[in-house]
């Protein structure tokens, strides 16, 4: 007896050893709920993760779990623990909690609905012929409130009905029925209740991890262009730390240009203001024939133009 205590309690050691193993190993650790998959359902959820070696599954007896959550040595683990409940398996990848997320979802595949089980949406079985042989089966489907026929040695649905509103429980003779009419209004594979992200040791549920990353910080950008656009458009009557720099440069602009207009100097317009004078009075003197060292090349230029265009004038008459 004693030896049979001694050898569970080294299992369950070695058990808590090796997921402590796993945790320190992985940037990220998901807890999710196995309840309702079967034997085959977690086979090939395992195939798949080897197969595409995104991440790896384990299961182990919750208690294990919740102690090798705790003894691991980081706070947030603490918190996941909270999350390991009824039938739980451990997902640790190196994916962030989001990509996870991603991969969990797309990997579900359609399934049948149990008997008992509540829907998730309104259930319907579309007008139209099936793959099923004629037989009892019209009888079945009638009793079920499906209106059906037989049609070209078919089994048809003749008009569309909704079978089971979400909500609602399935009965047995349905659930059966929709297996045969290959209608899976669920899916099955694993569902995440939260997502441990070592790095910035945060604790993810669901409702955060379906957003979309992409779209989300997409939508982040155009909610910072358009507030830019607003700031932007009243910046006169309501400045930002985003549009002071533009309005000081504006005023800059606009003061410097006044100045200039009235001429009145300061110590960015005095050059300019200067420069536009000398320029002024050479184009006055240059007009008036002033004789000055700065005009005397202007005004011979001027001259000898003024003599050619004379003595072409002069040639022409001839």
């Amino acid at each position: 007896m004693k030896r049979k205590v001694k050898r569970a309690m080294a299992w369950k050691q070695e058990q808590v050893s090796s997921i402590k193993d796993s945790i320190s190993a992985s940037k990220t650790i998901g807890v999710a709920k196995i309840r309702g998959l079967g034997a085959k359902q977690l086979q090939r959820i395992r195939k798949e993760f080897r197969d595409t070696d995104k991440a790896r599954l384990r299961v182990s007896k919750n208690s294990l779990i919740s102690i090798s959550m705790k003894e691991s040595g980081m706070a947030a683990m603490t918190d996941l623990a909270d999350f390991v409940d009824d039938q739980t398996a451990l997902v640790f990848t190196d994916l962030d909690a989001f990509d996870l997320y991603k991969v969990m979802e797309e990997g579900k595949i359609p399934a049948p609905i149990k008997a008992g089980a509540v829907a998730p949406h309104d259930i319907v079985v579309e007008q139209g012929p099936t793959s099923l042989k004629p037989g009892p089966i019209v009888g079945e489907l009638q009793n079920l409130g499906i209106p059906a026929g037989i049609s070209s040695g078919k089994v048809e649905i003749k008009q569309r009905k909704v079978v089971v509103k979400e909500g609602e429980k399935v009965s047995a003779p349905l659930a059966e029925m929709l297996a045969k009419l290959e209608i899976y209004p669920v899916t099955e594979g694993l569902d995440l209740r939260a997502v441990y992200d070592a790095e910035g040791e945060t604790v993810f549920t669901p409702d955060v991890l379906h957003i979309d990353p992409t779209k989300y910080f997409a939508d982040i950008k155009e909610g910072v262009i358009s507030a830019l656009a607003l700031s932007t458009h009243i910046k006169y009557e309501y400045p930002t730390s985003y549009t002071i720099a533009d309005l000081i440069n504006e005023a800059s602009i606009k003061s410097r240009a006044l100045a200039l207009n009235i001429a009145y100097p300061t110590t960015l317009t005095i050059k300019p203001l200067i420069q536009k004078a000398y320029s002024d009075a050479r184009n006055l003197s240059i007009n008036a024939c002033i004789y000055e060292p700065e005009t005397i090349a202007h005004l011979l230029a001027k001259a000898r133009s003024q003599a050619q265009g004379l003595a072409v004038a002069a040639h022409l008459s001839e």
